[in-house]
């Protein structure tokens, strides 16, 4: 996924009144891709988007057992993290994010987006520019990030804020000189709302900042450090047209900038390059009983600008624009205890980039490509036992195979997702 993790992914987001798209506290990530990556469903993963979504999935624990790591078999399997939320009063409810530096969105629940190749451009993050100027190892890369969710009811409007850190140290301190320290941190904040605003009308805003740094010294000299500023505003609405339709606009929007000080011996301070990306799209969802397709198409630009450096290279910019990027899926409840998945993702756009001939001359490149490069169908199932579910993308070479697939040693899911309603 990288210009959004999943279509970010990276982009996207009820109470709990009634509206074509029922509420049920079940789903996550390996729901929404078995669906094409669909951004225009009510589904629990778009808390780490929106903190609000933990007043409608309360009372509701989930957890992401990610996708394969390695060889089969192997443990540790890619973006796994788990979330809860759970009622202490009336209208509160108090719960939060685990997640691991490998988590599959664009949310505060992420850790340094730049280290962690996140954005789709070469866009660098604070740990790894102190560790190019430092040197390897100086600082440890965060991880394991904590993010307190709580939220609060009021009449039609349900009101989220989340709250995220993360830190690191490496510190050394020999008997003698040539002590160093080097540490990272990340506060990160969210907001949402989610509130009726007519009858027919539902809108979801969320609204993110977070502040990654990194830093390095040894003895007297001067601190090596890299900080950022990011900030993504989310917003879907929700249009129910008729019992059986309904009409979700999205948009979403990012941006990040920071400063770099080189330290050691030098006392400069750079920029480091700036990052912007917006994206806005029209789905569909129609439901009838237990089925439910749900679909669009989405426009997204992004665009990088490297500051100039001095007798060295020019001003250097990157983009990417991308029209349409598909997200089409369906759901059915086959049965009370198995729901099957299709859907369909493709995205077509253009990447721009520049290189530097001379100090004052660049050379342009633009070219078309197509994503992700497994672009196309995609299966998912799920599995109902009382209040607890299971969900899983499907490798849909798995249907081609037929029968070869009993003992073919192939893997048979490829991303899982587990939940459970508490009574």
């Amino acid at each position: 996924m990288n210009s959004f993790k999943f279509f970010v992914i990276s982009c996207l987001i009820l109470a709990a009144t009634a509206f074509p798209q029922e509420v049920k506290k079940t789903g996550g990530l390996a729901r929404l891709a078995g669906m094409g990556f669909n951004p225009y469903v009510v589904d629990p993963f778009f808390n780490s988007i929106n903190p609000a979504w933990n007043g409608v999935y309360n009372d509701f624990v989930l957890g992401d057992l990610g996708s394969v790591s390695g060889s089969p078999f192997s443990a540790g399997g890619f973006g796994q993290y788990i979330s809860g939320s759970f009622s202490i009063a009336n209208k509160w409810t108090l719960g939060g994010i685990l997640a691991r530096n490998d988590f599959n969105g664009m949310s505060i629940a992420l850790v340094d987006p730049g280290s962690n190749n996140s954005l789709g451009l070469p866009y660098i993050g604070v740990v790894s520019t102190v560790n190019g100027i430092a040197g390897p190892g100086s600082v440890v890369p965060l991880d394991n990030n904590v993010e307190a969710i709580g939220t609060y009811s009021m009449g039609n409007s349900i009101i989220g804020l989340g709250l995220a850190y993360a830190s690191t140290t490496n510190d050394f301190t020999p008997p003698t000189s040539g002590s160093s320290e080097g540490s990272a941190s990340q506060l990160g904040f969210n907001l949402g709302v989610i509130s009726d605003i007519t009858r027919s009308v539902k809108l979801d805003i969320g609204f993110s900042m977070e502040f990654p740094s990194a830093s390095f010294k040894v003895d007297s000299l001067n601190e090596t450090n890299a900080s950022q500023t990011l900030i993504l505003v989310n917003g879907r609405a929700f249009w129910d047209m008729n019992s059986h339709l309904q009409l979700v606009p999205i948009i979403a929007f990012s941006s990040a900038s920071g400063t770099i000080d080189s330290g050691g011996t030098s006392t400069s301070s750079i920029d480091m390059p700036s990052y912007t990306w917006f994206a806005f799209g029209v789905g569909l969802n129609y439901q009838v009983g237990d089925f439910l397709l749900a679909g669009g198409a989405t426009f997204s630009t992004a665009n990088l600008t490297v500051p100039s450096v001095a007798q060295v290279s020019p001003e250097l910019a990157y983009g990417a624009t991308t029209f349409p990027i598909w997200n089409i899926g369906a759901e059915w409840n086959m049965l009370e205890w198995f729901v099957a998945r299709l859907g369909y993702v493709a995205f077509t756009g253009n990447a721009s980039s520049q290189f530097p001939n001379t100090a004052t001359t660049s050379t342009e490149f633009v070219t078309t490509f197509f994503a992700p490069s497994q672009r196309g169908a995609t299966v998912g199932v799920g599995f109902r036992f009382g209040t607890f579910s299971l969900d899983a993308t499907v490798n849909e070479d798995v249907l081609r195979q037929g029968l070869n697939t009993i003992g073919g040693g192939g893997p048979t899911f490829a991303y899982i997702t587990t939940s459970y309603a508490l009574p």
